[in-house]
């Protein structure tokens, strides 16, 4: 610590038979050549309170320092482990534009704070996702600069109502008239007290997504595919009533063998692969699924097609969901012991790029 001061001390050169210069003086040396700086950064760096530090810029007049004398003192707190300074923080280069308190919030690798509104739970979606969990993820993957969201397999909505509460161009493809209605009517209702960009919606195949969007033009997926054909099957854990999509011949949830589910399911993405630009991210909501005696490890099956499509696997999330399980049972009692699945993951990759 007192090595990586004296530095600073050195580089900015004000100090008098050996006198440093005040933290004040450090700081608005900082400031000076990074002006665009969030004082929340600064205050890091220098470890000082940023109410501190906002009204020592207040009060400072222009010029107290040269350009040249900041830029010796940054280059010095560069070469520094401890404080080592961030870039300018220009739109363009922030991943996102949160906050460093909601950047650690968010960062924790399980999510137990994300809820249902009593208006989503009444849309009666076999499989549908809160839009707490797509904002919040827009607000992780995407800057000011990035406007345009997609969801391959779009179901009531969720997605594209949190694209449109943030301002961005949201993206949809759902083969369900029935779903397509509800999502339509949930953006029209949406529309009626807002004036942000209403989101694109098709009932068309995800397969032929690249008729409608060009390649490199997205900078964010986000979407749940279809569980196989899961959702057919009576669900032992809360003895819920059967809920399906509608049938269709392209509907994946009817394709009856898992490898080729999986096969139909890796084309989809491959589209979707295209349609990011570099350096964009999808994030895809699942859960693991079982038949009986058979386990399906779902999420590790969609994290091994994935690199082969050109995604990198960048890491993943855990969303606990036990609040919203009351009537859960013990699963195989007494004879074979089973696990309530009460949580599902959201898989992060992203395409190689910038």
């Amino acid at each position: 610590m007192a090595e990586n001061k004296q530095k600073v001390i050195e580089a900015c050169g004000n100090g008098k038979e050996g006198k440093e210069p005040s933290p004040r003086e450090q700081v608005l040396a900082y400031i000076n050549l990074n002006p665009d700086e969030k004082l929340s950064i600064v205050s890091k760096i220098f470890g000082l309170k940023e109410s501190t530090i906002r009204a020592w810029k207040a009060h400072n007049k222009m010029g107290t320092y040269s350009k040249q004398k900041a830029r010796r003192a940054n280059d010095a707190l560069a070469k520094t482990e401890t404080h080592a300074p961030v870039k300018v923080s220009r739109a363009s280069k922030r991943a996102n534009d949160l906050d460093g308190k909601s950047w650690l919030r968010y960062s924790i690798s399980v999510w137990n704070d994300i809820r249902k509104t009593r208006e989503e739970l009444q849309l009666n979606h076999p499989a549908m996702f809160p839009v707490q969990l797509p904002k919040r993820l827009i607000e992780i993957f995407t800057n000011k600069t990035m406007k345009t969201v997609l969801d391959p397999f779009v179901g009531s909505g969720a997605t594209l109502i949190a694209a449109m509460e943030l301002n961005k161009q949201g993206i949809g493809f759902d083969i369900s008239e029935e779903y397509i209605r509800i999502c339509k009517e949930r953006v029209k209702t949406l529309n009626l007290f807002s004036k942000n960009i209403p989101p694109l919606v098709y009932q068309v195949d995800a397969r032929n997504l690249l008729k409608y969007l060009s390649e490199n033009s997205v900078d964010l997926c986000i979407t749940s595919p279809p569980y196989w054909d899961i959702l057919s099957e009576k669900r032992t854990a809360d003895n819920k009533e059967i809920q399906d999509y509608e049938e269709s011949k392209n509907n994946l949830s009817a394709i009856n063998s898992y490898k080729e589910f999986l096969k139909e399911l890796a084309q989809i993405f491959e589209k979707v692969f295209l349609a990011l630009k570099p350096g964009a991210y999808c994030c895809v909501n699942v859960m693991d699924l079982r038949k009986k005696d058979k386990f399906y490890a779902f999420h590790s099956d969609i994290a091994e097609f994935m690199p082969k499509l050109g995604f990198i696997f960048d890491d993943l999330i855990i969303w606990d969901r036990r609040q919203e399980y009351n009537n859960l049972r013990p699963l195989g009692y007494p004879v074979v012991f089973r696990i309530n699945k009460i949580h599902e993951f959201i898989l992060i990759f992203k395409k190689p790029g910038k």
